[in-house]
């Protein structure tokens, strides 16, 4: 019998903080990586990709918070030998929606290396396991929750664990997302 003013009480909570503007959705989309480095380092971008959830908090018509989990792949291509890096990303992007089809946002992310291969041989040692960066990016929502979108990551953490040189990611993104529930 307990259980049931619990139950009410959660039902509650939920329905008045989907009210207030809280949506929940799905993205996935394709990363362009690079690093940043020495300039006797020769480096080019390589594809990749990113997916995950995000939570969008609302806080007026204008301004939101959107936190975000993704699984991100980012990488380069050194002197013809493929690094390709994987971290667990957590953006917390502020939204700023000048007009209601188009929504600017910028904010931190912090990275957690999972893995890390460099043409085939595991380099997670060679490299920290935290990274944190600033994002930067314009987004477009249609209806039924559909969102467009593209972010530049900016990386700040030399992320180069053994070695003197410093390296960065650097990260052009391009997403599609879906709102599957509450607000947009």
């Amino acid at each position: 019998m307990k259980k049931l003013p619990l139950l009410f009480v959660f039902m509650m909570c939920s329905t008045l903080l989907f009210g207030q503007g809280v949506g929940v959705g799905i993205k996935a989309g394709v990363n362009f990586a690079n690093l940043s480095g020495p300039d006797d380092i020769n480096t080019s971008s390589i594809t990749s990709f990113h997916g995950g959830g995000y939570i969008n908090l609302n806080f007026s018509e204008k301004i939101g918070l959107t936190p975000e989990v993704l699984w991100t792949a980012f990488g380069s291509e050194i002197d013809n030998a493929k690094l390709v890096t994987n971290y667990i990303s957590i953006p917390l992007m502020l939204r700023w929606k000048p007009v209601s089809l188009i929504s600017l946002e910028a904010g931190p992310q912090f990275n957690f290396l999972v893995s890390a291969d460099f043409d085939g041989t595991d380099f997670k040692d060679q490299l920290k396991s935290n990274e944190f960066g600033l994002g930067l990016g314009a987004g477009l929502h249609f209806p039924l929750g559909l969102n467009v979108g593209a972010r530049y990551i900016l990386g700040f953490t030399d992320i180069n664990e053994v070695g003197t040189d410093e390296i960065k990611n650097r990260t052009f993104q391009l997403y599609a997302g879906w709102t599957l529930f509450g607000a947009k």
